[in-house]
């Protein structure tokens, strides 16, 4: 008989039911704790194709589909002052069932109350209106929490608890845990305007994100002609909304982005204003022992790329796993839970990189006010960012001239820009996805000329090692072992599970040090042709290594910013 765990989960949003549901999946008991009664009100209504990924293999395609909810084909930004708008496109080619080319947009309290009840369906004990006040973590072999219904507290024991309750974790703010973010000083002001989608080809169904003086602008169809509009500012605003009210400081700021008001066209508010702060944070750790945080419990950067619930269903599969993993050999606990902790706060950081180079490089166009120079990353000594690898690697690479380095950072996000670049000026309805396709083109273009330069690779850091790791198989949900390619400084790739006939293709390239197009061949002699650029690009990334030209000169390719939750390689 497979063994069970009897899991707790505080919090029913997302991050709770996709745990629940994956738990569940798995074979084991859970009970979700939900301090409100469903329906309650969320924002974050913008979804990635990642999550509509996760959904569908939990089989909640059906009943999505049901919603018709609105489809988002991509992300369109008018980022920066007399740039041409940019769409950032979800199309990708279905390269497995599970890939989508769309997310969608959705009322979160709906679509947070079809999560819960699905589980529910499916046998997870919910408690609604339950208050998680205490979690005891001393006994090492499970959980105790202290729950309260009105006025009665009970306690419940688990073998596992996950924390998927929000901004207000009970145990992050019991352990200590929590670092605010000292780059992402932001907070938003936001309500909801009737008006129909302005646009009915390419565009329709998109988010935009509007720069202006004073920081941005979010606009989201998000259901019968509502739309959600937010206003992204410096914390040091704060003083004028106390000052101005809510309502005036909203009406009057959202006034300021003229490309914002002139989409809206007199449309009607048609909600209250609504205000969050200190949003932008991480933790100490994200699991150890017997816990497991998920989603905005554990971190949350900023809402420019709609990440929030992805990064919220990707830690809760993958919190899932590793408790299923564990359950089934406990002598993996410390192994796993440095696997958790590892991928999560990779995938955390690369959304903090994704975004810290879009808020630099508009800054350098919009006019020269607090929120942009406070946006902007121009010096290797900016303390805001001490505690983020990204930023140690940038400056590690300005030293050392192995990469894009701190002084090059305005510049990385041009290439993305660059590739979802209208034709127009402006935003039309003549906008179709398939004017996109030449930037496309050329990008990869110059990506392969460069490749196909290299005319020797050195590897880094002595032997070429293979190295366990762990991997969530997409369809089982399990956590299996695999090895990935390491050397013997500590440095490795973990994208792609590795086998020996592999390693010895770089093994040889170690010691004869052959170049991009030999490489490429290699690797098709080993089953791996289909993936051999990626492979590649991801291990010039990760430092293992360095491509020289004909004379001996360094080959610097600066590939795309990654993105989780888009394209066909989703990390769960």
């Amino acid at each position: 008989m497979m063994a069970r765990s009897k899991v707790s989960i505080i919090g029913g949003g997302p991050a709770g039911c996709v745990a629940a549901l994956t738990l569940n999946k798995l074979g084991h008991d859970v009970a979700i704790y939900e301090r409100a009664r469903f329906p309650r009100y969320r924002i974050g209504e913008s979804l990635l194709p990642g999550t509509m990924s996760i959904l569908n293999r939990l089989g909640l395609q059906e009943r999505i589909d049901a919603e018709n909810y609105v489809k988002k084909p991509s992300a369109t930004f008018l980022w920066g002052q007399d740039q041409a708008p940019w769409t950032f496109s979800f199309a990708a080619p279905k390269v497995a069932p599970w890939v989508f080319d769309h997310a969608v947009q959705v009322k979160r309290e709906e679509f947070d109350q079809l999560l819960l009840d699905e589980a529910r369906s499916r046998g997870v004990t919910v408690v609604e209106e339950a208050n998680v006040t205490d979690v005891d973590l001393s006994r090492p072999e499970g959980v105790t929490l202290t729950v309260r219904q009105g006025d009665a507290s009970t306690t419940v024991d688990s073998d596992f608890v996950i924390d998927a309750g929000g901004s207000g974790s009970p145990l992050v703010r019991k352990l200590g845990l929590r670092r605010y973010d000292e780059f992402y000083k932001n907070f938003a002001v936001w309500s909801y305007f009737r008006m129909e989608d302005p646009f009915e080809g390419d565009l329709k169904g998109t988010t935009y994100s509007i720069t202006f003086e004073d920081g941005w602008v979010w606009m989201i169809p998000v259901k019968d002609d509502l739309y959600s509009v937010g206003l992204v500012v410096d914390r040091s605003k704060s003083t004028e909304v106390r000052d101005m009210g809510a309502d005036e400081f909203y009406r009057s700021t959202l006034a300021k982005c003229t490309q914002a008001t002139g989409l809206l066209a007199g449309a009607e508010q048609v909600d209250e204003v609504r205000i969050v702060h200190d949003w932008s944070y991480d933790t100490e750790v994200f699991s150890a022992d017997r816990f497991f945080l998920c989603g905005d419990a554990a971190c949350f950067t900023d809402p420019l790329f709609s990440q929030g619930v992805h990064l919220a269903s990707q830690s809760a599969v993958s919190a899932a796993a590793a408790i299923d993993r564990i359950t089934r050999d406990e002598e993996e606990l410390d192994a796993v839970h440095a696997w958790y902790n590892r991928t999560y706060r990779e995938a955390y950081e690369q959304y903090h990189e994704f975004l810290a180079s879009f808020y630099t490089f508009a800054s350098f166009t919009e006019p020269d006010s607090e929120f942009w120079r406070k946006r902007r990353i121009t010096e290797s000594d900016d303390d805001r960012l001490s505690r983020k690898t990204w930023f140690e690697k940038l400056v590690a690479n300005g030293q050392d001239h192995s990469g894009p380095s701190v002084s090059e950072f305005r510049d990385r996000a041009s290439t993305m820009i660059s590739i979802g670049r209208h034709q127009r000026p402006e935003l039309s309805d003549e906008f179709s996805e398939d004017e996109l396709n030449g930037a496309r083109v050329r990008w990869i273009s110059d990506l392969t000329k460069r490749l196909n330069s290299i005319a020797r690779f050195r590897w880094t850091g002595g032997k070429v090692l293979l190295k366990p790791h762990y991997r969530v198989e997409p369809l089982s949900f399990r956590l299996e072992q695999r090895e990935i390619l390491a050397n013997q400084e500590g440095l490795d790739m973990a994208q792609y599970p590795m086998d020996e006939q592999t390693r010895q293709v770089f093994h040889d390239l170690a010691e004869e040090e052959f170049g991009y197009k030999a490489l490429v061949k290699r690797l098709g002699g080993v089953g791996r042709q289909e993936l051999s650029t990626q492979i590649v690009l991801r291990l010039m990334e990760a430092g293992l290594l360095t491509g020289y030209d004909k004379n001996g000169d360094k080959v610097v390719v600066q590939g795309r910013l990654h993105f989780g939750g888009v394209g066909v390689e989703y990390e769960v």
